[in-house]
């Protein structure tokens, strides 16, 4: 093995986790990664970098290298510190969870980011900065692998109509998470779906979950029907809020259809799209909606939102928010403007 490259980064105060991103940013990108796995890259660099933060780590540090190992190259980023450890490692894995309140996306979705993952944690490391007489040790020691892709899909990469960045988690000390989400590419259209059981809990996730299956099974239905669908299978279950769109890449024109308050918006369009969303819910009480039919143009940036998210992510005033990938936009939104005390989902499509 290899190490074309190594940098190690302290983590003492908020700053150095920008500092961080934008050196490892910086090495990705000499190793050769696409946009989509260098705003991956970034995200995960800012959680472990947020997490040494947040709890205080002793000797916190960020350790990245470019590594070959014969055909193979990948960037190595290691989190490690000398604090006490994590007594229930398996907890901590678990989307959403956290100790203090942040809204850190969690290490179960930083493993799904990565090629590879391991955690280790000595639970016995009770040295502290006052004590200087205990031998130092590595207290929880996070390492992981994002290996550089081939690129033999490059083409079709390039021809693909829409990028997704889509987080979902549950509220603060909640096993189940009621929001849920669907996505699905057929032909030359792709369906989107952001889905709000009703309250929290386990009957939520259970609407949630049984209004995902329904979609999996008639995604390529009209929505019209879908929606009447739903609302029939889900009479027995506690209910839900839903927006669907359907981009028609061939057509150019995105369809869309919402059910109660989960929030949907349409950036960088000439003609302004505003969709529009009707009171009632799934398996509850349904009234009179209509499914609306706007232009959907190469540029256009969609946004869907359960209400676990404040709407003031529409007043960001940073000229760059919405040119980032749609991964980092999403977890952006769900960082900064995610309500701790609800469900939260953003999907993000451009």
């Amino acid at each position: 093995m290899d190490g074309l490259r190594q940098i190690v980064i302290p983590i003492n105060e908020i700053h150095h986790v920008g500092i961080a991103i934008r050196k490892i940013s910086k090495l990705a990108e000499e190793l050769g990664f696409s946009e989509k796995e260098l705003s991956e890259t970034s995200i995960v660099v800012s959680e472990l970098a947020n997490n040494l933060i947040v709890h205080e780590a002793i000797e916190g540090k960020i350790i990245c290298s470019l590594i070959e190992e014969g055909t193979n190259k990948y960037i190595q980023i290691i989190s490690e510190d000398e604090g006490p450890g994590i007594a229930n490692v398996e907890t901590v894995m678990e989307d959403g969870y956290s100790t203090n309140e942040t809204l850190g996306i969690g290490l179960g979705a930083i493993k799904r980011l990565m090629s590879d993952f391991r955690i280790t944690s000595n639970i016995e490391n009770v040295k502290t900065a006052r004590n200087k007489n205990i031998v130092s040790k590595i207290g929880t020691k996070i390492i992981t692998k994002k290996y550089l892709s081939q690129r033999e899909d490059t083409a079709d990469i390039s021809q693909s109509k829409i990028r997704f960045g889509i987080f979902s988690r549950s509220k603060y000390g909640e096993k189940y998470n009621g929001d849920n989400y669907f996505l699905q590419r057929f032909e030359d259209k792709t369906i989107a779906a952001v889905i709000d059981g009703l309250g929290h809990g386990q009957h939520a996730s259970e609407a949630s979950t049984e209004a995902r299956l329904y979609l999996v099974e008639n995604y390529k239905k009209p929505l019209d029907v879908i929606i009447n669908g739903l609302h029939a299978r889900l009479k027995n279950t506690r209910g839900v809020v839903i927006s669907i769109a359907l981009i028609d890449n061939k057509k150019g024109e995105l369809e869309y259809v919402g059910i109660g308050n989960v929030l949907t918006r349409v950036f960088n369009s000439p003609t302004p799209i505003n969709p529009v969303k009707f009171s009632g819910s799934l398996g509850y009480i349904l009234r009179n909606f209509k499914i609306f039919h706007y232009p959907w143009i190469k540029g256009n940036i969609i946004i869907m939102t359960s209400d676990g998210i404040s709407e003031g992510y529409y007043t960001n005033k940073d000229p760059n928010f919405l040119k980032r990938h749609p991964i980092l936009i999403a977890n952006t939104i769900l960082k900064e403007y995610g309500n701790i005390h609800d469900d939260a989902t953003v999907l993000v499509g451009k």
